[in-house]
C-alpha cells in the first residue's frame, strides 16, 4: 500500500503533527510525532507525513520504512505476509497473515516454507519438499510414499531394493510404500526377494534365476530361494528333480521313479535306461536280464550256454538245448515260413499273418509284405480296421458323408468317399453339421460343395438369423450396351469422362486410370443377383497390368469392394464370367477378403460397377460390350437360382432378406440411430405412429397415409373438419360435430374440444349462433334444434317495421303504430294506406282500407 501526502484542510482536522511550545505555539518543525516522520518539502518547507504501516508497525523511519512490523508481517510498509504466512496485509487487522498449512499448520506437518494466495483466494503452497506434491503438499509425488496429512506423517523415497523399472513414475503404493511393479522376476513389499519359481540375491547380485523345476519329476515349480533346490518326488535327484535316482527310471510317469528291478545274476549293474531295460551279461536276455538270450539255453541263476546247432543256424530248445529251427520256420535247412507266415529270417524265424477273420477274405498274407486281403471297407496290414468312407470296426459300414458338407481334406474326390470319424460321424465345414455332414446350421443355408463353409450364413439385413434358401427362382439376365467411361479419385468419387453408345467409338489415348460405369439398370437393390453371374466381354490394346471390377453401395455402411480378374493377351477379347458371392472380393484399399455381411449389404444398395478400362500407363484403346448381371426373377427363366436366402423376418420387417420395411412400419432415420445400431445393413424399421388410425405410412418419413376414424394429420393425430375429440388411439376417438344436436343438418362445418367431453361449434353459418349453433342470430327466425329446422332471414317490411329483427320463434317484425301483421305489412282497423305509410283513424263517413 502506497503513502501520500496530507493536504491542507485534511492536515487541519488532524492532530498537530509538530510538537507545541511551552508558550502555546508549534515548535519550530524539526521533530515529528510518533508515528509521523519527516519531509523536507521545497513548497512549504519541512512536512510529518504519517507512517504507512497497514495497521501493523506504530512507528517508522526518517524514509517511511516501517519499523516492528507486527502480525506476521513484513516488507517497507508492512504490506507482505512473512515467509511461511498468507493473506492480504492491507486489510489493516491482526489476522491479516495466516500461516500456511502445507498441508498442516504444525511444524513437523508443514512441507513447503512459503505459500501465497491464488486467483481465487485459496491458499497455494509453492515450495513442497522433495517427495511431496499438490496445492498444498498434501499427496506424496510418483516414487514415494506416506500420509502427509496425518500428524508426524510425511512422505518417503519408495524402498524397492532398485528392483523396478526407473522409467515408471508409480514405484510403490502412494500410501503404504508397497512396490508394485517389481523387475528381475523379484517380488516381496520391497522387491526383496525372488518371486515364486525363481531363487538368487535380489538385492547385491540381483540374479535371479529360473528354478527349471521339471514338472514331472518334482512337486511344484518352486525352488529354495537361496540354493534353487527343488522339491523332488520319491526317487528323484537333482536340483532340477530332472533325473532317477541310481537303480530307478519312468521319470516321465508323474509320481516319481520306479525301481529298475534288475536281475542280481543276469545284470551287469542295478542301472536301467529310461524304459527300465537293464544292461544284461552276455547270453542273458530280457528287459530285466531275467531269461537267456536266443541261441542260448539254461537258466539265468545256473548260467545260459550257447547252441551248438550250425544246421539250424544256432537254435535250439531253451530249456534241453536240442536243436530246433527258428520259430515258424520249416524245411530241411529251416529255409521256408510255415504255412500264414511271412518275412522269413534265419535269425527270428517267421512272423504270422494274424489276418482279421473278420476284414480279411483268407488268412494267409503276401511273404513278402505280409499284407492280407481285405474284404471291401476294410483296410490296413491284417485288414483290421476300416477303409476310408467307412467305420465303425469291426462292421465297417459306409460312412455316408455328404461330399458338399464334408471338409474337403477328408474326401477323395475321384473315389466319391470321405473319411468319417467312430460311429459314422463325419468332419463337417464349418457352418454344417450332422452325422451326415447333410444340414446347415441354424443361421446359414444353401448347402454347396463350392462353398468353402458349406453353407452361407444368412445376412437378413443383420435384423434375423434364421433363414432358409428360396426355392422355385430361376435366373434371368439384366443386360446393356451402354456405358459411361469414368476416372476414379478416391473412393466414392467418380469423374464422368464421356458416353459410350457404341464399342466402335472406344478408342483413346491417355494415361490415367479409367473405367467403365455400367448404366443405372445395374444399380439399386441387387440382393437377388447373389450367387448369380456377372458377364462382360473386354477387349483392349496395352502391355499388360491385371484389370479389376469394383462395386460400391450400401445403405447404413458404404463399402467399395474389387475383384482381380486375370486378362488374356493384348487385342485379345477375353470372355468374363463373375461368380456374385463375396468370395475372392476384397475391401478397396485392402487385401482382406469381403464378408458375406459387407458383401450383401453391398448387393442391396448397388451405387456403382466399374470395369477397369485402362490397365496400364499406355493403354491405347479399349473396348467394353455384351455386359450383364443374373438375377434370380421367379418362375420363368433360365437355370435354378442359388444361393438366395429367404428370412424369417422379425416383426416389422419384409423382403427375402429383410430387407423392406413390412406394411404398417417405417424407416428410422439415420440421425436418430443410437450406438450399436451400426451392425445392421438398414436402418431399423418402426411401426408407424398413427394413434391407432392408419395401417399405413410413407416407408422413409414416417407419415400416416388414408387416416381413418375421421382423424387427419402426419400421425392421425387431429379430428377431421366436422369432428371433435381428443385423439388417444381409439376409434371413437372423434365424434361428429352436431350444429346443433337433434337437427339432419349441421350449420357448422367444424368444431373444436371444450372442457372434457363437451365441443364448440367453431364457424356456425350466417343466421346462426350459440355453442352449438342452437339459436337463431338476431334478424333471423326459426328452431333449428329441430330435425328439419333452420334460420331463415325475417321478412319484415322495410317501411312497415321499427327494424329488421323479429321474433326468433314466431317471425313476427316489432311493427309501426298503425301497422300490423307478421310481417308489419298490413294497415290496423281504422288506418288507410297512403303510400307506404298507414295514418290516422277513419272519420267515420270516410272509407278505409
Amino acid at each position: 500500500m502506497g503513502w501520500r501526502k496530507l493536504g491542507t484542510r485534511e492536515a487541519a482536522d488532524r492532530k498537530p503533527l509538530f510538537p507545541s511550545s511551552p508558550h502555546g505555539g508549534a515548535l519550530r518543525p524539526q521533530l515529528c510525532l510518533p508515528g509521523f516522520y519527516r519531509v523536507n518539502g521545497t513548497l512549504h518547507g519541512t512536512s510529518c507525513l504519517e507512517c504507512q504501516c497497514n495497521g501493523h508497525a506504530s512507528r517508522c523511519d526518517t524514509s517511511g520504512v516501517c519499523l516492528g512490523c507486527e502480525h506476521n508481517t513484513t516488507g517497507p510498509h508492512c504490506q507482505w505476509c512473512q515467509p511461511g504466512f498468507y493473506g492480504d496485509p492491507t486489510a489493516g487487522t491482526p489476522e491479516d497473515c495466516q500461516q500456511c498449512s502445507c498441508p498442516l499448520p504444525t511444524m513437523d506437518t508443514n512441507f513447503s516454507p512459503t505459500c501465497h494466495l491464488d486467483d481465487e483466494g485459496q491458499m497455494m503452497c509453492d515450495q513442497c519438499q522433495l517427495g511431496h506434491t499438490g496445492s498444498r503438499c498434501e499427496r506424496c509425488s510418483d516414487g514415494y510414499y506416506g500420509d502427509p496429512m496425518a500428524l508426524g506423517g510425511g512422505c518417503l523415497p519408495c524402498d524397492c531394493s532398485g528392483n523396478v523399472d526407473p522409467e515408471d513414475l508409480v514405484k510403490c503404493d502412494p500410501i503404504s510404500g508397497e512396490c508394485l511393479k517389481c523387475t528381475g522376476h523379484t517380488a516381496g513389499w520391497r522387491c526383496e526377494r525372488c518371486r515364486d519359481g525363481y531363487f538368487g540375491d535380489a538385492i547385491v547380485a540381483k540374479n535371479c534365476q529360473a528354478c527349471g523345476c521339471h514338472v514331472n519329476g518334482s512337486y511344484s515349480g518352486v525352488c529354495d530361494l537361496t540354493t534353487g533346490q527343488c522339491a523332488c518326488k520319491p526317487n528323484v535327484a537333482g536340483r532340477k528333480c530332472n533325473r532317477c535316482e541310481v537303480g530307478y527310471y519312468s521319470l516321465l510317469s508323474g509320481t516319481g521313479c520306479v525301481t529298475c528291478n534288475c536281475s542280481q545274476v543276469g545284470s551287469l549293474s542295478d542301472r536301467c535306461n529310461r524304459e527300465g531295460a537293464c544292461l544284461c551279461i552276455q547270453g542273458v536276455a530280457g528287459v530285466k536280464c531275467d531269461h537267456c538270450a536266443p541261441n542260448h539255453y539254461g537258466t539265468v541263476e545256473t548260467g545260459c550256454k550257447e547252441c551248438i546247432c550250425a544246421h539250424t543256424h544256432g537254435h535250439c530248445l531253451p530249456d534241453t538245448g536240442q536243436c530246433v529251427c527258428p520259430p515258424n520256420t520249416r524245411g530241411q535247412a529251416c529255409g521256408l515260413c510255415e504255412d500264414l507266415h511271412w518275412d522269413h529270417s534265419l535269425e527270428t524265424g517267421c512272423k504270422p499273418c494274424d489276418c482279421s477273420a473278420v476284414g480279411a477274405l483268407m488268412p494267409h498274407c503276401d511273404l513278402s509284405s505280409g499284407q492280407c486281403l481285405c474284404r471291401r471297407g476294410f483296410d490296413g496290414p491284417r485288414c483290421d480296421r476300416c477303409a476310408p468312407g467307412f467305420s465303425g470296426y469291426p462292421k465297417c459300414a459306409p460312412c455316408r458323408c455328404n461330399m458338399r458338407g464334408t471338409r474337403e481334406e477328408f474326401c477323395n474326390k475321384d473315389m466319391a468317399a470321405c473319411i468319417c470319424r467312430d460311429r459314422g460321424i463325419c468332419v463337417c465345414k464349418d457352418n454344417v453339421h450332422g452325422v451326415s455332414c447333410n444340414k446347415c446350421k441354424r443361421g446359414a443355408f444353401g448347402l454347396a460343395a463350392a462353398l468353402p463353409e458349406g453353407c452361407s450364413p444368412c445376412f437378413c439385413s443383420g435384423v434375423s438369423s434364421d433363414c432358409v434358401e428360396a426355392t422355385n427362382l430361376l435366373r434371368a439376365s439384366v443386360s446393356s450396351a451402354v456405358r459411361m467411361l469414368v476416372d476414379r479419385g478416391e473412393p466414392w468419387q467418380w469423374n464422368i469422362v464421356g458416353l459410350d453408345p457404341s464399342p466402335a467409338q472406344s478408342s483413346w489415348w491417355h494415361t490415367g486410370p479409367y473405367y467403365w460405369q455400367l448404366p443405372p439398370k445395374f444399380k439399386g437393390n441387387k440382393l437377388m443377383s447373389y450367387g448369380g453371374k456377372l458377364r462382360y466381354a473386354v477387349t483392349f490394346h496395352a502391355l499388360g497390368d491385371t484389370p479389376q471390377v469394383l462395386m460400391g453401395g450400401g445403405h447404413q455402411n458404404k463399402a467399395v469392394i474389387y475383384l482381380d480378374v486375370p486378362v488374356l493377351d493384348s487385342r485379345m477379347k477375353t470372355e468374363h464370367e463373375i461368380w456374385m458371392t463375396e468370395h475372392k472380393w476384397k475391401y478397396f484399399g485392402s487385401s482382406h477378403g469381403v464378408t458375406r455381411a459387407d458383401f450383401m449389404s453391398v448387393l442391396g444398395n448397388v451405387e456403382f460397377i466399374l470395369v477397369k478400362a485402362s490397365q496400364s500407363s499406355e493403354t491405347n484403346w479399349n473396348r467394353l460390350e455384351r455386359t450383364a448381371v443374373e438375377a434370380g426373377e421367379g418362375p420363368m427363366g433360365g437355370e435354378v437360382a442359388r444361393f438366395i436366402e429367404k428370412c424369417r423376418c422379425p416383426s416389422g420387417y419384409a423382403g427375402l432378406s429383410c430387407q423392406d420395411c413390412a406394411p404398417g412400419y417405417f424407416r428410422k432415420a439415420k440421425s436418430a440411430l443410437s450406438p450399436g445400431s451400426e451392425d445392421l445393413s438398414v436402418q431399423p424399421c418402426l411401426p408407424c405412429q398413427c394413434n391407432n388410425h392408419s395401417l399405413a405410412c410413407d416407408v422413409l418419413t414416417g407419415i400416416c397415409q388414408d387416416c381413418q376414424h375421421n382423424t387427419i394429420g402426419d400421425h392421425c393425430e387431429l379430428c377431421a373438419p366436422g369432428y371433435y375429440g381428443k385423439v388417444e388411439g381409439s376409434v371413437s376417438d372423434c365424434s361428429m360435430c352436431s350444429c346443433p344436436p337433434g337437427n339432419k343438418k349441421s350449420f357448422s362445418p367444424t368444431c373444436h374440444l371444450e372442457g372434457m367431453n363437451d365441443y364448440r361449434c367453431d364457424a356456425c353459418e350466417k343466421g346462426y349462433k350459440g355453442q352449438y349453433c342452437e339459436r337463431c342470430s338476431p334478424g333471423y327466425t326459426g328452431t333449428p334444434t329441430e330435425a328439419d329446422g333452420r334460420c331463415e332471414p325475417c321478412q319484415c317490411s322495410s317501411s312497415g317495421a321499427l327494424h329488421h329483427r323479429c321474433h326468433q320463434l314466431t317471425a313476427q317484425c316489432e311493427c309501426r303504430p298503425g301497422i300490423r301483421g307478421l310481417r308489419c305489412d298490413e294497415c290496423e282497423e281504422r288506418h288507410a294506406l297512403s303510400g307506404e305509410r298507414c295514418i290516422g283513424e277513419c272519420r267515420r263517413d270516410s272509407r278505409c282500407h
